[in-house]
């Protein structure tokens, strides 16, 4: 009944019938804590197994069936580097105010059960003390071209020292929806004591 009903808003919305996501990643953040602050968050982003398959395909420049550190680095500057420009569709924010001049660092791909993964850390400008100020991050794609999602809960892991009693929060971003509100990307709050 859910799909139906799923079917019936796409149908009826306007420029929204014909689109979908092509590209599907299952996402994971730990938010990393040094010293009670918030420096960084480490991502890793599971492909599904069609992207994945095409990645190896297109990458694997010597058809050796492994992805060496040459193919790596062309992925990440060919597949990776042109998300940049929007936070490597990751959105932090403190106090509401979204955090400027993202830079991933320690790109990698990984290869688990007929899929890829990136992994990257996204140190923030400054160190949050959440303690102090609100913070808050989504991950999405405004076309919904790529759906990213988180899959579950235990997706956000709170590591590192001074991060014992705080937790993770999911919710819908609702100040972002996707396709005419259609679709609503999952919101990630850190609530510290």
């Amino acid at each position: 009944m859910r799909s139906f009903v799923l079917a019936l808003l796409l149908a009826l919305t306007p420029g929204v019938a014909l689109a979908h996501p092509h590209v599907m990643i299952d996402a994971h953040a730990v938010v990393e804590f040094k010293e009670g602050r918030i420096v960084s968050l480490f991502m890793g982003w599971k492909l599904d197994p069609v992207y994945s398959s095409t990645i190896f395909k297109d990458f694997d420049k010597n058809k050796d069936g492994k992805l060496d550190a040459a193919d790596m680095a062309t992925i990440e500057t060919e597949a990776f580097s042109d998300t940049k420009p929007t936070s490597y569709l990751t959105y932090p924010k403190v106090n509401g105010i979204p955090a400027s001049g993202l830079s991933a660092v320690d790109f990698k791909v990984l290869g688990v059960k007929g899929a890829l993964i990136y992994v990257f850390r996204l140190p923030l400008p400054e160190p949050v003390d959440p303690r102090k100020a609100a913070f808050s991050f989504s991950t999405y794609e405004e076309t919904y071209y790529i759906d990213i999602d988180f899959p579950e809960d235990k997706a956000i892991v709170l590591q590192g020292s001074g991060s014992d009693g705080c937790k993770a929060v999911m919710a819908p971003d609702h100040a972002n929806p996707l396709l005419g509100g259609v679709v609503l990307p999952k919101k990630v709050e850190i609530l510290c004591p």
